[in-house]
């Protein structure tokens, strides 16, 4: 008793879905064969993968996923921390920086007090006049 014969084709068909990890009966629905046909052509050609090879692969595989989850959690810890101390940095910087902004208004109306004390016809001045003459006034006491 034999069914029919396998073409040469059909053998690297088999010898790549089985690669893939298909099941005999996987196989033989896409070839339009018995399963147990290709159970047997698995067997005669070494192309039967057996069990505990199979489960040694995915445990080594599991292996290096689970070696690559801890490292991931290693950088994320990493990073967690980073931009911990970036906020802390941040607001050191906005402290700095409203310290500075107060500093810079305090300066500015000091200034203007002195201005004013110096120039009162400055202040009784509108618009344009006003801004050119303010301008003119601040840059000279820079440039003394």
């Amino acid at each position: 008793m034999g069914g029919r014969r396998t073409t040469k084709e059909e053998l690297t068909q088999i010898e790549a879905l089985t690669k893939e990890g298909l099941t005999n009966r996987e196989i033989s629905q896409k070839l339009n064969r018995s399963p147990a046909a290709i159970r047997n052509l698995r067997y005669k050609k070494q192309l039967v993968i057996r069990a505990k090879d199979e489960t040694k692969l995915l445990f080594q595989q599991r292996d290096a996923l689970s070696n690559m989850v801890k490292a991931l959690q290693g950088q994320k810890a990493s990073l967690v921390m980073e931009i911990d101390n970036l906020k802390k940095e941040k607001g050191k910087l906005e402290t700095i920086i409203y310290g500075d902004k107060i500093r810079v208004q305090e300066d500015l109306a000091q200034i203007l007090m002195i201005l004013k004390q110096r120039k009162p016809d400055l202040f009784y001045l509108t618009g344009q006049e006003q801004t050119i003459a303010l301008v003119k006034t601040i840059f000279s006491l820079f440039t003394r």
